[in-house]
């Protein structure tokens, strides 16, 4: 009888805890339209039964601003790049979505942001600049200055490497740069420059292989696009044209291993030789202007370029679960735990894993934790207590496949002893999550 109540309060526990690990909401940022300084930003709870907004921000009273370019989340902090106001709106989201400060930087046209965790600094391209303003995130001051002499566009900080896409020059005229830059030392540098096809935007990395989405216009201004894949271990990189172009824009995304970009009314995948999968196309909705894939949903912002727009939230394979309205020009979405959080860009969860029993246990001081992957994917593996509260995260980060031995020493997120009890750890992928009991004795 003891064994039964105890399984049922561990099984209760671990519902619990997962149910902790996904509360969260889903932020989505609308662009608004040009010069009318009505950028709004909404959330929509993780149940998909409420949306609430626009947030803080009055458009007729006190406006978000001009042009909602992207949005960037680093822990609990959600960045809010004004490309047409030319700052940078700072959001606290464990305060209640408090708007905690600016970051001004005049006449630089921001465009988007990306952290790199290691060294607590901010990169953000700008068009005004020519170049990257680097932001130290303690102080949220501006550091540095990177030139480029061309009009950088977006930005991909994996570990200690920043991808940067640049489709103009610094005169307007078509660029078809991707840039490679080292961030473990002082000063950023550039390792390589590749050559893709012109107009390059989004950037998706998965493994060794870094995907970019391009377009770009004949004289006539029709729209083309096309897809470029680096192979960043030998350097090479192979591109393909789809042709005329009818969305506004393109994003790209990693669903389950596989590359999906933005192209027609549909998000569509990658074949190896960079075809379009057209017959494993997800969604069929008029009017796309961006896609996410956040929480293992896919979030497509629709338009007609007149508020209200639309967000159509969608199971990965397809399914629609909710819609609803929002500002004009939904541009950018991301999903917000308060415990999961990371600024991790690439995307990607693994099909299968396993978690092992953790040796010694019980332990005291440190225990280790094996784990296996049958493909590559972004994990995380944390430490809960007997009430669900997170109390260390061991492991943030894209993996390959295969088998990993992780070490908790029995210290919290402060780097302070814990106390003796029982312990859980818990592996979560977009996808799965599994769970094993640690007994810390002292």
């Amino acid at each position: 009888m003891k064994h039964s109540k105890s399984v049922i309060i561990l099984s209760t526990l671990l519902i619990l805890t997962l149910s902790s690990l996904h509360a969260g909401k889903y932020y989505v940022l609308c662009e608004g339209n040009f010069g009318q300084a009505n950028a709004s930003l909404w959330s929509i709870e993780e149940s998909l039964q409420a949306i609430d907004g626009p947030l803080i921000w009055n458009a007729s009273s006190n406006p978000l601003g001009d042009v909602g370019q992207s949005l960037t989340l680093n822990d609990h902090t959600l960045y809010i790049v004004m490309n047409g106001s030319h700052e940078v709106r700072i959001i606290d989201l464990e305060s209640d979505e408090t708007h905690s400060g600016d970051i001004e930087i005049p006449d630089a046209s921001p465009r988007f942001m990306a952290i790199h965790r290691e060294s607590g600094l901010g990169y953000i391209s700008s068009w005004g600049l020519g170049g990257l303003l680097v932001v130290n995130l303690d102080n949220h001051a501006i550091v540095d200055t990177i030139s480029i002499g061309a009009l950088p566009e977006q930005i991909l900080i994996v570990d200690d490497e920043m991808f940067v896409s640049v489709p103009m020059r610094s005169d307007w005229s078509a660029s078809n740069k991707v840039l490679r830059f080292n961030l473990s030392g002082n000063n950023p540098e550039v390792t390589h420059t590749y050559d893709v096809i012109e107009g390059p935007g989004a950037l998706a990395k998965l493994g060794d292989q870094l995907y970019v989405v391009s377009l770009y216009y004949n004289d006539a201004w029709e729209t083309f696009s096309g897809t470029s894949r680096i192979d960043l271990s030998d350097q090479s990189v192979t591109t393909m044209d789809h042709g005329l172009y009818t969305n506004y824009t393109a994003d790209m995304d990693i669903v389950e291993g596989v590359v999906y970009r933005t192209f027609g009314n549909s998000i569509v995948p990658i074949n190896e030789d960079l075809s379009l999968n057209s017959a494993r196309a997800i969604g069929n909705i008029s009017g796309i202007y961006s896609h996410s894939v956040s929480n293992n949903n896919i979030l497509i912002g629709s338009s007609d370029f007149v508020a209200p727009d639309l967000v159509s939230i969608l199971s990965l394979d397809g399914q629609e679960l909710a819609s609803f309205n929002v500002g004009a020009l939904p541009s950018q979405m991301v999903y917000y735990s308060p415990d999961i959080v990371s600024t991790d860009e690439v995307i990607g969860a693994p099909s299968s894993f396993s978690l092992g029993n953790n040796y010694p246990n019980p332990f005291n001081p440190s225990t280790s934790i094996p784990f296996s992957l049958q493909s590559s994917g972004d994990v995380r593996l944390s430490i809960f207590d007997i009430n669900g509260r997170i109390v260390a995260t061991l492991i943030e980060s894209h993996l390959t496949a295969g088998n990993y031995i992780s070490n908790w020493d029995g210290t919290n997120r402060q780097g302070k002893a814990v106390s003796s009890g029982i312990y859980y750890a818990i592996l979560h992928s977009n996808s799965q999550s599994s769970s094993i009991k640690l007994n810390l004795i002292k």
